[in-house]
């Protein structure tokens, strides 16, 4: 405020307001500013101010969070672990029994390479279980796609140097259905796949109360199919079906899930890069598709590590 006005106002109030008066306005001025404060004072400790936060893709008004006591820790679902895939599928567990446990194969090639008795898996199965016997069935039958796996469930079986019942006259103790990954539809179609394999594992559980999902090892991409006696395709359309087979393989595991059956997952544990390829080891050079002798022994120990016998 300058002089003259400072010089103006005093003369304003000596002028009109008596000197008591001056006093008593000061005191009630004071008066009002105090109340005013220690109003605002039990405003801010009886109520929280509000603030925005996100609550996903929108905003929401929240008041601020009380401290909490810390949390206790949720507890985990117990699993099952299968190679390194988990599994929320229990184990079946077979009873030990005096006479031997019926085991049967189902699948395509990848199922009938494992040999006429299933030589790998007896050999695994006879160092894990030293004390049990047991009855082997091959049922792979090479270049059949899941549909046709189908069709054959309830047929007797002969192929190669095999001769066997109908499954269903066998009645194994343990049923290990292969996913048919090798052998895609065409045109490539894997919904079609997804059902086919579907229809054979539900049958399966009619056939036996001790069902499994396997599947094999991954392949090779760009060299699928080399070899001496491989299809020896051009490498863009061996990577192209190599990835199909890969895609059916997927399917395999994720029916486990979906139909609640146990898996054995060869293909997870095959893999070496990113692209899920499979160890070229474990592959036959003579045709860069089906298990190597090394390739055939890792599937037998993996299916023989899985099953559990009481």
């Amino acid at each position: 405020m300058g002089n003259s006005n400072r010089r103006k106002l005093e003369v304003y109030t000596r002028s009109h307001v008596p000197g008591g008066k001056v006093l008593n306005i000061l005191l009630g001025q004071v008066a009002i500013l105090l109340f005013l404060i220690l109003l605002n004072t039990i405003h801010s400790k009886t109520f929280r101010p509000a603030k925005i936060v996100s609550t996903g893709s929108a905003l929401g008004i929240t008041s601020e969070p009380s401290p909490t006591s810390t949390p206790l820790p949720t507890p985990t679902p117990t699993m099952e672990f299968v190679g390194n895939e988990t599994n929320f599928v229990p184990i079946p567990t077979i009873e030990k029994q005096e006479k031997p446990i019926k085991l049967a194969v189902f699948g395509d090639s990848m199922v009938d390479t494992m040999g006429e008795r299933l030589e790998y898996l007896e050999k695994s199965l006879k160092e894990r279980f030293p004390q049990m016997r047991f009855e082997l069935y091959n049922y792979g039958m090479g270049s059949q796609n899941a549909e046709e796996g189908f069709l054959r469930m309830n047929e007797s079986f002969k192929y190669q140097d095999r001769n066997f019942p109908s499954l269903g006259d066998v009645h194994p103790d343990i049923l290990i259905i292969g996913s048919f990954a090798y052998n895609p539809f065409f045109p490539y179609d894997r919904d079609r796949h997804w059902l086919a394999l579907t229809r054979i594992i539900e049958e399966a559980e009619k056939i036996s109360s001790n069902v499994y999902v396997l599947a094999e090892i991954a392949p090779q991409k760009s060299s699928f199919g080399r070899g001496p006696n491989g299809v020896n395709w051009e490498t863009d359309t061996s990577y192209e079906h190599a990835t199909h087979i890969i895609e059916q393989l997927e399917n395999a595991v994720g029916l486990s899930k979906t139909l609640r059956v146990p898996l054995i997952n060869v293909f997870q544990q095959s893999q070496i890069n990113s692209q899920k390829e499979g160890r070229k080891e474990y592959i036959n050079s003579d045709d860069g598709i089906h298990p190597s002798v090394k390739g055939h022994e890792f599937m037998a120990n993996m299916i023989a590590s899985t099953i559990e016998l009481k």
